[in-house]
């Protein structure tokens, strides 16, 4: 079985099941043998959308219009999210097939590891907000809408093992890439805008969030709010506003797709990827030697 998990959810657009690839490829390569240690899956929890996106825009398209490429991309982000919210009381809603999505990704990947295995999330764009939703409902005690009302998907006991790492409690690391989460709450009051817990409730991890400077969807989360500022371990820029090369263009779009292949994500990936495996390592041998008295003979 695989010793780690990690899970990748895509961002605005039409979701190529390839989208993480960059990065995966990346880590077969710096990883060598270890890769076969880490089961790796992509959650493609807006693909009940896009048919309805993709017949709005192609409607669209018979009046004159300018920037289509821009305007696609734009549909597509801000139809999803605001299609996430518009149904969250309703059951089999666009809210709960989201949250289903989220949920039947991670009961293949508890099958593929172990209910202890600890799980590495990467999200892009509104992927952010959508894997947001899924632990804030999953962190509160009871919810009226989403999945875990009534105490959660039947099957599960509650409590077990398996509902713990349903939850996301043995999540270790999310790398959220080009968040747009202010872009949602900043109408609300300072002490409205609350993050997700990353250190009480069960619940351990360290949260690391990657923004271009150019990117006009992606920010920086620490300034958001007090409870942002707990939460997110740190706010890593890709690319330094100083750099030429990049700042020349001014505000874009462009730089929205360019995290998978990020050589800073890659990096910071490695790093603690590196480190969760000498860890698991290290465990498994330890639950495999024999008391200290057995081996004596």
């Amino acid at each position: 079985m695989a010793d780690i998990v990690i899970l990748a959810a895509p961002g605005m657009g039409a979701v190529d099941e390839r989208f993480a690839e960059p990065l995966f490829a990346a880590l077969r390569e710096k990883l060598g043998g270890d890769w076969a240690r880490i089961h790796c899956d992509t959650i493609l929890c807006q693909g009940h959308l896009q048919g309805n996106i993709d017949r709005v825009f192609e409607t669209m398209q018979k009046r004159d219009m300018d920037f289509l490429r821009a305007r696609k991309f734009m549909l597509y982000g801000l139809a999803e999210s605001a299609a996430q919210l518009g149904d969250i009381q309703q059951r089999g809603g666009n809210y709960d097939k989201t949250q289903q999505a989220v949920y039947g990704t991670l009961e293949r990947a508890a099958a593929a590891a172990s209910d202890n295995a600890p799980v590495v999330l990467l999200s892009h764009s509104v992927g952010c907000t959508i894997l947001s939703n899924y632990l804030w409902d999953a962190q509160r005690p009871s919810v009226s809408y989403g999945i875990w009302r009534d105490g959660g998907p039947r099957g599960v006991h509650k409590g077990s093992a398996r509902d713990l790492f349903l939850r996301l409690k043995t999540l270790s690391h999310w790398y959220t890439l080009g968040a747009p989460n202010p872009l949602w709450c900043a109408g609300m009051g300072r002490d409205q805008i609350q993050a997700v817990t990353a250190g009480t409730r069960g619940y351990n991890f360290r949260w690391k969030n990657f923004y271009h400077p150019d990117d006009l969807f992606g920010w920086p989360l620490k300034p958001l709010s007090p409870s942002y500022n707990q939460a997110v371990y740190r706010d890593y820029e890709t690319r330094p506003l100083a750099d030429w090369s990049a700042a020349h263009w001014g505000p874009q779009l462009v730089a929205h797709d360019g995290y998978w292949s990020s050589e800073l994500v890659q990096q910071q990936l490695l790093e603690d990827l590196r480190e969760l495996l000498q860890k698991t390592r290290a465990r498994r041998g330890a639950v495999g030697r024999p008391p200290r008295s057995a081996a004596v003979v």
